[in-house]
């Protein structure tokens, strides 16, 4: 199986119709659409698996950048090692611990002052 990323794609359009548009291209074994858990909306992306190499290198060249509805559609190989690469996160640069007592900065931005915060008669002068 050869897994596609489609991203693009109308937000209207069924599973039937991605079906059918695949099929021309290759045996497609199945088709997974992803949507919000909360409001069931479609979020506009994702997968399709064709069953050989050769239906799917059809589809990407057929597929790729096709204006459909008036969106563009993007079709390239799913990053299948996605789950083994480990994701990075940067911290913001809000996260420093600040002591109980609320003096001193602990952390990466030990040393430095807290920053001043302006009351709200100051920026009512200011406006």
């Amino acid at each position: 199986m050869i897994k596609l990323f489609v991203v693009g794609y109308p937000l209207d359009i069924q599973e039937a119709d991605l079906i059918e548009l695949f099929s021309i291209h290759g045996m497609v074994d199945s088709i997974h659409l992803l949507a919000d858990k909360i409001t069931h909306q479609p979020k506009g992306f994702g997968f399709v698996e064709m069953m050989d190499q050769a239906g799917a290198d059809r589809a990407i060249a057929a597929l790729n950048g096709i204006i459909l509805k008036g969106r563009k559609v993007t079709v390239k190989l799913a990053d299948e090692n996605r789950e083994q690469k480990p994701r990075s996160f940067k911290g913001n640069r809000f996260s420093a611990l600040i002591d109980l007592t609320g003096d001193s900065m602990v952390g990466e931005n030990k040393g430095r002052r807290p920053r001043k915060l302006m009351s709200n008669t100051f920026r009512a002068k200011i406006s």
